[in-house]
């Protein structure tokens, strides 16, 4: 009878720690579940491909291979000067740069020098750019807005410029985009640890694909 008892006993501890068990998994689950819905709503994963925002984002040369960097926009972030932005274009497609300019502010570039001059103010400020690359400052394209007393920005729109000068196409072949052509702010934590996010989207796109067979 004592043995029945312990048995008994030994059984509903057992399935006590058992039901604990799995009812700590299942809020974990639970939780990791609500922290990627709220991560993915507010959060989108960007490969950067071409070369235009070198050396602060190396591109990849195509969609398809190895070697761009991994950053994640904040969809819902309203861009500030100097933030990198992702933009969609309907000739271009989806763009990556850097806000310069906003509606009401002028820009002017001499022989690679930005100077802008901002909304209500009256004289134009020399812009310190320690992340561009800009090697050819003779280039017409180094050289723009100087003859008309810098580019206006209308309201509603910002002015955007890719880091390396020399190569990028942006708004000073396409103009102005338009606010609503934002696709997100790049965000500053994954630009800084953009080793890490690169690493691990390559581990998962690049490396188990292949392991399994899969092209």
């Amino acid at each position: 009878m004592l043995k029945e008892v312990r048995a008994s006993l030994y059984n509903k501890n057992g399935k006590a720690k058992l039901n604990i068990l799995l009812n700590v998994l299942i809020a974990f689950v639970i939780l990791v579940l609500a922290v990627e819905i709220c991560f993915s709503v507010n959060y989108s994963g960007v490969y950067v491909v071409d070369r235009s925002m070198n050396p602060t984002l190396t591109g990849a040369s195509s969609e398809d291979v190895i070697g761009g960097d991994y950053v994640y926009i904040n969809k819902h972030a309203k861009p500030k000067f100097q933030d990198i932005v992702v933009v969609y274009h309907k000739q271009e497609g989806y763009l990556i740069k850097r806000a310069i300019a906003f509606g009401g502010d002028r820009v002017m570039l001499v022989e690679g020098q930005l100077f802008i001059k901002k909304k209500g103010e009256s004289d134009f400020e020399r812009i310190d750019e320690d992340y561009i690359l800009c090697s050819d400052t003779s280039l017409p394209r180094n050289n723009f807005g100087s003859a008309v007393g810098g580019e206006l920005v209308p309201e509603g729109y910002f002015f955007l410029m890719g880091d390396n000068r020399d190569y990028s196409v942006d708004s000073r072949e396409l103009g102005c985009f338009p606010l609503s052509s934002l696709d997100g702010v790049v965000t500053n934590w994954s630009i800084e640890h953009k080793g890490f996010c690169t690493g691990l989207y390559n581990y998962f796109r690049f490396k188990l694909p292949s392991y399994f067979g899969i092209k």
